[in-house]
């Protein structure tokens, strides 16, 4: 849960609770997350686990960039801000990141958005420390697992934010549950899976653990937590009637995200090819 959300008093109170609480290494430097690392250190002594973004490809669709930048100038005009010019390739200092973790010991690693390389994982396991990879979908259940992986994290639809995988879905297998996926990577997989995507009760949990996963993580059910670093209109619009549903929209980021319905969502698709 990058860009706030996660903060280390969250992850402290969900390894207190007996869970394993991960803190959002994306986002911020690697400087940032030492600091935060540091700081969870002094709230529990139990383990714990830091998530970072894999850097995607290098190459930005220039002309895809300009059409959305194009679209987006009336919104701009509105609010009286400034669109951003094409971004240089940005790999959220994601090798920094890594010896970050590695000199701090921190128990467990998460990939998102990618799977890291074997040898990237062969240096995790060096230093003692497991990697959980996102995966959605059986065929990058098995590059991951292939990669060295210890646990697989499968992410299914109903997920809030970004959908973490790394590889293009077809329409029909995108829309696949995330319990019907869980029993499709199960079957494809030796490997512990943690299911993720839309469980807030202990009922989905139980479900989860039935189709073969080994945990159950929960992301979006703890944003109106006091320890949740959620903007406070973010923690309001959730329980805001004026907010009847979700939609999965790539509007935002590029990348495909579910939001609350809200009118920008809804009067633009985000950048296509």
């Amino acid at each position: 849960m990058a860009g706030g959300v996660s903060t280390a008093a969250l992850a402290a109170a969900v390894c207190d609770a007996g869970g394993l609480g991960f803190l959002a290494g994306g986002y911020k430097s690697a400087h940032a997350m030492g600091r935060e690392i540091t700081e969870l250190r002094t709230l529990t002594d139990a383990p714990f686990g830091v998530n970072l973004f894999v850097p995607g490809p290098q190459d930005t669709d220039i002309a895809a960039f300009e059409r959305y930048r194009a679209e987006l100038e009336p919104e701009a005009r509105r609010y009286g801000v400034e669109l951003a010019q094409p971004p240089a390739h940005d790999d959220d200092e994601f090798e920094q990141k890594l010896s970050v973790l590695i000199t701090e010991r921190v128990p467990v690693a998460g990939f998102t958005f990618g799977c890291p390389p074997a040898p990237v994982i062969e240096r995790l396991h060096e230093a003692g420390i497991e990697a959980v990879v996102t995966v959605t979908s059986a065929q990058e259940a098995a590059i991951a697992a292939s990669a060295g992986a210890d646990v697989l994290c499968v992410q299914g639809p109903e997920a809030g934010g970004h959908r973490g995988g790394f590889t293009p879905l077809p329409a029909e297998q995108a829309q696949i549950g995330l319990l019907p996926l869980t029993t499709l990577v199960r079957q494809a997989v030796d490997v512990p899976l943690i299911a993720a995507g839309g469980i807030a009760d202990g009922h989905a949990v139980a479900a989860a653990l039935a189709c073969g996963a080994l945990a159950a993580q929960l992301g979006t059910a703890f944003l109106r937590t006091p320890q949740s670093g959620a903007h406070p209109l973010h923690k309001a619009a959730l329980i805001d009637p004026g907010f009847p549903g979700t939609s999965v929209t790539s509007a935002f980021t590029g990348r495909p995200a579910r939001c609350l319905t809200n009118r920008f969502a809804a009067a633009h698709r985000g950048p296509v090819p």
